[in-house]
């Protein structure tokens, strides 16, 4: 699987080392949790775990080892409810939402997390994992188009390509509104829920995205009255309202453009 959201690189683990340090100290207001598991074929490797900020920006937390059984245990502090990044690579990472208390319990292939890890022990963790198998699904159907495509325009004739290709892009699309739906169902389900962050900024492939801001607009909507309800003080909620009070503001200036350049037609 391709990786989704929040792009990091290596030198981020040097560069933010100590960000998340400093809440080792369980003090007044800290929130704590525990992440455990064993990973396949993770014997004596690393994993990197980064939290990720409001702004979608990534901070290193810490690294952990994997014993000789590739099992590993981490514990986290956080302030408020944030998401944390669990790396095998650069390039392989699950994303955690954990609460207050939590014992995050995880199992997967190393090397191989983002289509084969399961978690349990935390709710809102297994929310962000559905998302993931959403994206999967997607990501599965999509390369079989591919194929299909790319086999057709190989073996059939220019003409009969043409229309097999009509074909295909039907089930592209038919697939982009199921799978659309899927999400509107989640944000539905889980209103008030961060997991609905991810959710409102999934991509469909690696040029679609599942909501646009002009043509979905009122889903960043219900999104953000979820979380004004919930958890109107969270940073990640904050930075979120900002985003789509900006959002209203470049819809209402367009709305106003638009209708004087009706008024300057009708004249």
């Amino acid at each position: 699987m391709k990786k989704v959201l929040y792009i990091t690189t290596i030198i981020l683990f040097a560069i933010g080392f100590s960000s998340c340090s400093g809440n080792k100290e369980n003090k007044k207001g800290v929130m704590t949790f525990v992440v455990e598991g064993t990973f396949e074929n993770a014997a004596g490797k690393m994993l990197y775990i980064e939290e990720m900020t409001a702004d979608n920006g990534a901070q290193f937390c810490d690294s952990i080892p994997c014993d000789s059984k590739g099992h590993f245990k981490y514990e986290g502090h956080m302030t408020y409810q944030t998401f944390f990044n669990l790396h095998s690579n650069e390039y392989d990472y699950i994303v955690l939402l954990p609460n207050d208390g939590e014992k995050i319990e995880l199992s997967g292939k190393y090397g191989q997390l983002a289509i084969t890890y399961l978690v349990n022990g935390s709710p809102e963790s297994r929310l962000m994992w559905q998302i993931v198998s959403y994206i999967n699904e997607a990501n599965d159907v999509i390369a079989n188009i591919a194929q299909q495509d790319k086999q057709n325009k190989s073996t059939l004739s220019k003409d009969e390509y043409e229309d097999a290709k009509k074909v295909t892009d039907s089930i592209f699309i038919n697939e982009h509104n199921v799978i659309k739906q899927m999400y509107l169902n989640f944000i539905t389900d889980n209103s008030g829920s961060l997991s609905t962050l991810y959710a409102i900024d999934a991509p469909f492939n690696q040029k679609w995205r599942i909501f646009y801001a002009q043509s979905d607009f009122e889903v960043f909507e219900q999104v953000l009255e979820g979380l004004n309800e919930r958890c109107p003080d969270n940073p990640h909620t904050q930075y979120f309202r900002t985003r789509v009070e900006r959002m209203r503001s470049e819809r209402a200036l367009a709305q106003q453009q638009q209708q004087q350049g009706q008024e300057i037609i009708i004249e």
